[in-house]
């Protein structure tokens, strides 16, 4: 019995020193990681486009009428749904 005691705690030994250095690498990795991902966020170019307006047509009054020249012919059936939003600038 006592002679198989020391191989076993060789052995025991040699799994633990195993297990803390995979656990001594692995968070070696994840602050290499870590580092490269803070690098990237600031160095990325993440900014978000911002809509622009569009001019698609004009609106003119004309003997108290309202007409709208339209210069793309997609935007007419939206003005045939009655899918706009009227804005007053003054």
């Amino acid at each position: 019995m006592t002679d198989m005691m020391i191989p076993f705690i060789m052995l025991l030994i040699v799994t633990i020193a195993l297990i803390l250095e995979r656990k001594f690498q692995e968070d070696k990795i994840h602050e290499i990681y870590e580092e490269k991902f803070e690098n990237w966020k600031k160095h990325s170019n993440t900014k978000q486009e911002q809509k622009c307006k569009e001019l698609v047509g004009l609106v003119y009054l004309e003997d108290y009428t309202l007409n709208i020249e339209v210069l793309d012919d997609k935007i007419i059936d939206q003005l045939e749904r009655k899918k706009y939003k009227i804005k007053s600038k003054g």
